[in-house]
């Protein structure tokens, strides 16, 4: 009993994770507002850790994220979740800011999350 009580315990709090791999397919699927963002709030931690989108080019970044939400010569921006509660007034917005060096290549990725 014990067992299969810890087993339980164990399935429901690992389903829970709030980091995911990276996938591109999941990335620029559009479901719901929330469902999405939702996801990729789960997966931009590895995209960070993993250091996936340092030394690409733009085109490969473009490939792999979709289109930015906002686009300047040297960075690329992206939403990763706008999280709502009880008015229509964000309780926060992320984003994933991709920094690009003069030939196109990233250098650097980082959240911004305001508030």
């Amino acid at each position: 009993m014990r067992i299969g009580i810890c087993i339980s315990l164990l399935i429901i709090l690992t389903s829970c994770k709030n980091e995911v791999r990276f996938d591109s397919a999941e990335w620029n699927k559009k479901n719901v507002d929330w469902e999405w963002t939702e996801q990729r709030e789960k997966m931009v931690v590895d995209l960070i850790k993993s250091d996936t989108l340092i030394g690409l080019q733009k085109n490969k970044i473009l490939e792999l994220l979709g289109n930015p939400s906002t686009e300047t010569e040297k960075k690329l921006k992206y939403l990763v979740r706008e999280k709502y509660e009880w008015n229509i007034d964000p309780e926060f917005i992320k984003y994933l800011w991709v920094e690009l060096d003069k030939n196109g290549k990233a250098t650097k990725c980082y959240i911004e999350k305001i508030k």
